[in-house]
């Protein structure tokens, strides 16, 4: 049996991150904005039977946090971690991955972060304003897959940015 290799090009997935970043900007982020991202995020915590944890914040404030199917405690930490991550980098969790080659390590080592507040699992991004900048994160921590939990982040921005388009 052959096995296809595929090489990895990481600075490509992190190229495409950013890009993935840009697309999702939104023309502003209100309670309104913030309503619509709260709904469509509990409606798919409701339709899965994963245990997830969700969480919004803007200018280091919480402003929605929601926990689905039995999901365990520990899950508020790692929102909480992958928060912190994306705060100081600007950029999503899973771009952080890729930038320390998926090493926890070079959080300590290369960056002098503490694993206790900071992490490189995926699942946070975060909420930019065109004109503006980043104004918050969004994090869900309970699926399983690598790209999981950064999914659902990224089709909550576009569900918020399509309905504003809609108006």
């Amino acid at each position: 049996m052959e096995e296809c290799l595929v090489e990895f090009n990481k600075e490509g997935a992190m190229e495409r991150l950013i890009k993935e970043e840009k697309e999702v900007e939104l023309k502003r982020f209100n309670e309104v904005d913030l309503a619509r991202m709260a709904r469509f995020l509990m409606k798919r915590a409701e339709e899965s039977v994963a245990p997830l944890t969700v969480r919004i914040t803007k200018n280091d404030q919480i402003l929605f946090h929601y926990v689905a199917n039995n999901c365990a405690a520990d899950k508020d930490n790692w929102v909480r971690r992958k928060t912190n991550s994306v705060l100081n980098f600007g950029h999503s969790t899973l771009w952080l991955y890729y930038k320390t080659d998926m090493n926890t390590e070079q959080l300590v080592e290369k960056y002098g972060l503490s694993k206790d507040d900071y992490t490189i699992s995926a699942g946070a991004v975060p909420i930019m304003v065109r004109g503006v900048g980043m104004v918050g994160v969004l994090a869900a921590s309970g699926y399983s897959g690598l790209r999981d939990d950064h999914d659902l982040c990224i089709q909550a921005l576009n569900y918020v940015k399509g309905e504003m388009n809609n108006e």
